[in-house]
């Protein structure tokens, strides 16, 4: 589904300037759709869309990657990851908010995040680049509660790891993505 797909349509005030023909074909379905009369409930015309809630990326990093390809045996995956903000203000953990950064994520002993508990680092920092460190957690807190089933604690160790070490990680062969990039992917595995 494209940006435009997901916009509300807005009234028009004036005669449309463009013909019938240039409505994408996902579009002119849905317009068929409504003048059959079934369109009439708003519940029905938002089967097509992306629900609200729900998580942009449900697979790995080599799988994001992989142009819309789905390919899982057995169940589907579960994709209810939440945010740093939820954690930092939820009151049920799976583990103790206590526990060091540095207890899960190797880092050295100097660094700021080894003694850091995974409940202060859901706090922003300054120091926390691009805030790679919250969304670790976060992330680590998803896996291990259930909330995602496409990643494990030991992959999200290792894309830790390439950060910390080299400075960006490597989804597949030949991609690098810095600090930045794996956020952006770990926002997308989050409601």
């Amino acid at each position: 589904m494209t940006y435009q797909d997901q916009q509300p349509e807005k009234p028009q005030q004036t005669a449309p300037a463009q013909p019938a023909a240039s409505i994408s074909s996902r579009g002119a379905a849905r317009r068929r759709f409504a003048r059959a009369g079934l369109g009439v409930s708003g519940a029905l015309v938002t089967i097509t869309s992306r629900a609200t809630m729900t998580c942009e990326i449900c697979k790995p990093p080599s799988g994001s990657l992989s142009g819309g390809l789905t390919s899982h045996h057995g169940p589907p995956p579960v994709c209810e990851g939440r945010s740093p903000g939820y954690w930092q203000t939820h009151s049920y953990w799976p583990c103790s908010p206590t526990i060091t950064f540095g207890s899960i994520f190797s880092c050295a002993q100097s660094s700021k995040y080894y003694n850091c508990s995974i409940k202060d680092i859901l706090d922003p920092k300054q120091w926390d680049k691009d805030a790679i460190g919250r969304h670790m957690v976060a992330t680590y807190l998803n896996i291990i509660s259930g909330k995602i089933s496409f990643l494990t604690v030991i992959q999200l160790q290792n894309i830790w790891n390439d950060l910390y070490r080299r400075g960006y990680y490597n989804p597949t062969a030949g991609v690098k993505w810095y600090a930045a990039d794996v956020v952006t992917y770990l926002k997308g595995t989050m409601l």
